[in-house]
């Protein structure tokens, strides 16, 4: 469940983002790394303290995420996206 994993924080199957780094390669890495062990979620628009921050602008933001894994990911990886939209963020 989202909110028991954002809870108890980060893990070596779980890692957190305040935003979408500028440099793909920041994210790029942990789903490389998560593809080569029993896989993993990457959580944007959470901080490091496990508060949710969101974003600005989701829809821009998914596209952003997901063509970059596509880009920079050879053989392709398996990648559920999926995002929640709460609050007025």
């Amino acid at each position: 469940m989202l909110v028991d994993e954002i809870k108890f924080g980060e893990s070596v199957n779980i890692e957190f983002k305040r935003e979408v780094p500028q440099k793909s390669e920041k994210y790029i890495k942990s789903v490389i790394a998560f593809a080569n062990t029993d896989g993993g979620v990457l959580y944007i628009g959470i901080d490091n303290d496990r508060n949710a921050v969101g974003l600005d602008n989701v829809d821009d933001e998914y596209t952003r995420i997901t063509n970059g894994i596509r880009d920079a990911i050879l053989p392709d990886v398996a990648m559920f996206a999926k995002y929640t939209i709460q609050g007025n963020k």
